[in-house]
């Protein structure tokens, strides 16, 4: 494998957004070492914890699952009792009775980019069985999503890994939202939220 080479004007770049990162920082009293490249951010819904024997918990429109603010209608935290999760033994099905969505405000650096991974499955019990939701920052969608659950059951998801990037505007936070676009009772299943950050030209390509 040939080594990378970054050309000067992109190491120069670099430079550049480290310092503006780090003086506008300083300037609002921010601790530097909280945001810079690398740092990750990681959600797998693990609470609240759904009581036994439950299988999941519905959480309403303008309540909390755990850190998250649910919008639209309601959203379901399932526990492995009914469905394998991606990562420990919960995930979030973004359809509770039907489409909601989940947001939380997310500390960010000014200038530096951010890589969101989830994990995505489909709640195999309810039509359609082409599950969509989108990854909106702020309120603008930054990734749309889809899971077709045919052939799926309850203990063979088939979650599969996606990414998104957005970079933080001249702000310290941005919120997160993960919203369901399918109707009905079953709708799209995320698990193991993380986000990490990167130097706009250092950034992995994302489809």
């Amino acid at each position: 494998m040939r080594p990378l080479r970054l050309s000067t004007a992109a190491l120069s770049a670099a430079a550049l957004l480290l310092t503006a990162a780090s003086t506008t920082a300083s300037a609002h009293g921010h601790d530097t070492t909280t945001h810079t490249p690398g740092t990750e951010f990681a959600d797998g819904f693990e609470t609240p914890v759904v009581p036994p024997p439950a299988p999941f918990t519905t959480h309403p429109g303008g309540q909390t699952a755990g850190p998250w603010a649910v919008g639209g209608h309601s959203v379901d935290v399932s526990s492995d009792r009914l469905w394998d999760a991606a990562e420990g033994s919960q995930s979030l099905d973004l359809n509770g009775t039907t489409s909601g969505s989940v947001s939380q405000q997310i500390p960010t650096h000014p200038l530096i980019s951010y890589v969101v991974s989830f994990e995505l499955a489909g709640n195999p019990a309810w039509a359609p069985a082409l599950k969509t939701g989108e990854l909106r920052v702020d309120g603008v969608p930054v990734k749309t999503f889809s899971f077709d659950v045919t052939g799926r059951g309850f203990r063979n998801m088939g979650y599969v890994r996606q990414t998104a990037v957005f970079t933080s505007p001249l702000k310290n936070s941005v919120t997160l939202t993960f919203a369901s676009t399918s109707p009905g009772p079953g709708g799209p299943v995320i698990d193991d939220v993380r986000i990490r950050s990167c130097l706009l030209v250092l950034c992995p390509h994302v489809a």
